[in-house]
C-alpha cells in the first residue's frame, strides 16, 4: 500500500457554478462582467479549497510481474574424448577408428525408426563395442581382428548408411524395397559373424582355462586331495 494526494473536485465544480448562475443571469456580456467573474472565481476557488482540501488515500501497489526464469545457455554437445594412449601407437589408431566406428553405428540406428531393425543395429554396436574394449586389454590379440576392422566393420556401416539413404526416399518400391530387404536379411548374418568374432578371441583364454585346470586336477589327484575312488 502507498499514500497519494487525491484533488477535491468540489472547488471546480464551484466555479463551474458560478459561470454558469453568471451566464443565467446576464452578467457575462460585456469584458467587466467576464473581469468580474474571473476575480469572483478565484475567490470561490480558495474558499472551497479551504473547507475541501486535498486528502492522502492509500493505494494499492500493482502487483510485480514475476520475473521469468534465467535460462542457462544451451551447451553445445561435447565431442566424444578420445581413447587414451596406451604407448603403442598401432593400438591408439585402432582403439581410435573402434570408437569412430561405435559412434556412427549409434548415429545410423538413432535415423532407422524401425524397432526389430534398430534391435539389430543394437546388438552389432555393443559387440563391436566388446571386441574393441577386449583387444585394448589384450594388445596381442590385434591381429586376428584386422580383416574384422579393415573389411566387415567398414563394410557394415557402408550397408546401414545404404539402408538410411534408401528409407528416406519414403517409400519402398521396385529397386528401393528390394535393396532394403537384402539389407535387412544380411542383419541377422552380419551379428553371427560379429558374435564369432568376439568369441574367436577368447578361444586361447580357453585353452589356457583348460590346461590349468587338468594341471590342478593332477596335482589333486595326485596328493589325494579329490574324492575320485579308484575301484
Amino acid at each position: 500500500m502507498k499514500k497519494v494526494k487525491q484533488k477535491s473536485v468540489v472547488p471546480l465544480y464551484g466555479v463551474a457554478a458560478l459561470w454558469l448562475l453568471r451566464a443565467v443571469t446576464g452578467n457575462l456580456y460585456s469584458g467587466g462582467q467576464i473581469v468580474g467573474t474571473i476575480a469572483l472565481s478565484l475567490l470561490v476557488y480558495l474558499a472551497l479549497r479551504l473547507f475541501f482540501p486535498d486528502r492522502m488515500v492509500e493505494e494499492e501497489e500493482p502487483a510485480k510481474k514475476p520475473e521469468a526464469p534465467k535460462q542457462a545457455p544451451k551447451k553445445e554437445p561435447a565431442a566424444a574424448e578420445a581413447p587414451k594412449s596406451t604407448g603403442n601407437p598401432e593400438l591408439d589408431q585402432v582403439l581410435a577408428q573402434g570408437q569412430k566406428s561405435v559412434a556412427e553405428i549409434q548415429a545410423l540406428n538413432d535415423a532407422i525408426p524401425d524397432f526389430k531393425l534398430s534391435a539389430q543395429i543394437k546388438q552389432l554396436e555393443i559387440l563391436t563395442d566388446k571386441i574393441f574394449a577386449y583387444v585394448r586389454q589384450n594388445p596381442s590379440k590385434l591381429g586376428q581382428i584386422r580383416q574384422f576392422l579393415d573389411y566387415y566393420l567398414p563394410t557394415t556401416i557402408k550397408l546401414l548408411r545404404q539402408y538410411v539413404e534408401l528409407q528416406n526416399q519414403g517409400m519402398r518400391m521396385g529397386n528401393i524395397d528390394e535393396g532394403m530387404k537384402k539389407i535387412e536379411e544380411m542383419l541377422d548374418k552380419i551379428i553371427v559373424a560379429f558374435q564369432k568374432q568376439l568369441d574367436s578371441l577368447f578361444e586361447s583364454d580357453v585353452v589356457d582355462i583348460t590346461a590349468d585346470i587338468q594341471v590342478m586336477e593332477n596335482m589333486m589327484a595326485s596328493q589325494g586331495l579329490t574324492d575320485k575312488k579308484d575301484f
